[in-house]
């Protein structure tokens, strides 16, 4: 006789089981692109470190890093290239409060709007207004003792918003500063290289799970970008990279794939599958080197045959 406590095991998770039949034919997944989307904000450099020679006055400048977002949305027909933001916004906070406030600035005077350039990337300090927000302060943060300076390690963040049709997307990039110099051997941290984004032809069945119109895509990283850093212990690391895959229609096999430098490319299948009537998609890919490195290719246009 099975128990009572068994029979409510198997009923949830029928039930369970029930529900997902129900939504995996409707779900969307976060691959697809089918409105505003803000897939990544490439940093150049994605991590700060004070020079060893510090310039002449406390104004800086110190570290200059440029930003740029990728925002995209599908576009209006066929053909047509991704649609872009019609307002983007940037502002840098040196001191944020965290995730669980939605990374607010933690000294809303210290907020800082930046204005973009001609190709919309924008340029920031962050030493220089890091110092700048400490000056306003009495020379150290709230709560630290009094002139206490900047911490040898910071998370400083510039917010990006975009807007389209009356949507609004926001991003939040975080940006390692490290206060003192870079330590002799350790290599400051580069976003990977991309090398290669290619669709290959119509699957034909060739590959296991790839149906007769469905598309292969490949990404190559350069293998010198893999970098090593310090991992703790007296260990020593080497970077993996993490490769997100976009898509305005169809399915993707894997949504991510993985390249190491070792094996420095990747691939998944754009499967020929709930197109909602289209006969092409543009594909993007970002790769991340899970250390605040990134960056973005494409998009690529792919025909599906069917």
């Amino acid at each position: 006789m099975t128990s009572p406590s068994r029979l409510r095991f198997v009923s949830l998770s029928a039930l369970a089981a029930l529900l997902f039949a129900a939504c995996s034919d409707t779900f969307t997944p976060g691959s697809v692109v089918e409105d505003l989307r803000v897939l990544a904000i490439v940093t150049e450099p994605p991590e700060v470190w004070r020079p060893a020679t510090l310039p002449p006055t406390p104004a800086g400048p110190y570290q200059l890093v440029t930003l740029r977002a990728t925002a995209v949305a599908p576009p209006s027909a066929p053909g047509e290239p991704p649609r872009v933001p019609a307002t983007e916004t940037w502002s840098f906070c040196p001191f944020s409060t965290g995730a669980s406030t939605g990374y607010a600035c933690a000294v809303p005077a210290c907020e800082t709007a930046l204005t973009p350039a001609a190709d919309g990337s924008v340029t920031v300090d962050p030493i220089a207004l890091g110092l700048a927000c400490l000056a306003g302060l009495g020379g150290s943060l709230p709560g630290a003792p009094p002139s206490s300076g900047l911490p040898a390690q910071v998370e400083v963040l510039v917010r990006y918003v975009a807007t389209l049709d009356g949507q609004a997307r926001e991003a939040v990039q975080r940006i390692q500063v490290h206060t003192g110099a870079l330590p002799p051997g350790q290599q400051a941290n580069t976003t990977p290289v991309v090398t290669g984004f290619t669709s290959g032809a119509d699957c034909a069945g060739a590959a296991p799970g790839c149906a007769v119109g469905s598309v292969r895509l490949d990404v190559a990283i350069d293998p010198s970008s893999f970098q090593f850093f310090p991992g703790g212990l007296d260990r020593t690391l080497q970077e993996t990279v993490d490769v997100s895959f976009f898509t305005t229609a169809g399915r993707f096999q894997y949504e991510k794939g993985l390249a190491t430098a070792a094996a420095p490319s990747t691939w998944t299948i754009l499967d020929a599958t709930e197109l909602n009537g289209a006969r092409q998609a543009l594909v993007w890919a970002v790769a991340r080197d899970q250390r605040g490195g990134e960056a973005v290719a494409g998009p690529l246009t792919v025909v599906f045959s069917r």
